[in-house]
């Protein structure tokens, strides 16, 4: 009986071997599959910030400052509101367009909202929280539009490349330089 134990495994490895199943080989396609893997797990993962833009937090910082500018401004000029921020893409491209909706309402007189204000003062909220702003971007961000809106009425939309926008609140370049790069554009 023990002869017939130690027969029956030699038995079942001759059978398998002679019905081309070798347990211990690996096809040839196979064995590529596992290079690649233990390839791929040499690699090491390259971050790449691709930020999801937290637009309720944009417009929070954003009337904070302009909540805290000089109530006499307020009183007598104008007081500025940030209705919403926004990143549409443009047709025909795949980099969004910074949006920032900043509302004028004038404190005496109805004259007094022009949009290159609301432009100075929507750049000037931005450059009091500028790493915050910054670090909310994606990164193939190419414009920033500023739709500026007098009480209800859209009355203008400025723009100024992102580039430019961002020297700006970093202080590489100066008011003029981006004063100077700003046009009059559509929204998206």
């Amino acid at each position: 009986m023990k002869r017939l134990l130690l027969v029956v495994p030699v038995f079942l490895l001759i059978l398998l071997n002679a019905c081309g199943i070798d347990p211990g080989g690996v096809s040839p396609a196979q064995g590529t599959a596992v290079g690649q893997t233990q390839t791929a797990t040499m690699w090491t993962a390259t971050v790449t910030a691709t930020p999801d833009p937290n637009e309720s937090k944009i417009v929070e910082w954003l009337n904070a400052e302009l909540s805290a500018a000089d109530p006499l401004e307020r009183t007598l000029d104008a007081n500025y509101l940030i209705q919403g921020v926004s990143f549409p893409f443009t047709s025909g491209t795949s980099s969004p367009v910074f949006v920032v909706e900043i509302r004028c309402e004038c404190a005496v007189n109805t004259q007094c909202c022009v949009p290159e204000r609301m432009f100075v003062v929507s750049m000037g909220a931005m450059k009091k929280r500028a790493d915050k702003i910054i670090e909310q971007m994606p990164g193939s961000l190419k414009e920033v539009r500023v739709a500026c809106y007098n009480h209800g009425t859209q009355i203008a939309v400025l723009a100024a490349g992102w580039t430019d926008v961002k020297d700006y609140l970093l202080e590489p370049n100066n008011g003029f330089m981006l004063g100077s790069r700003v046009w009059r554009s559509s929204l998206p």
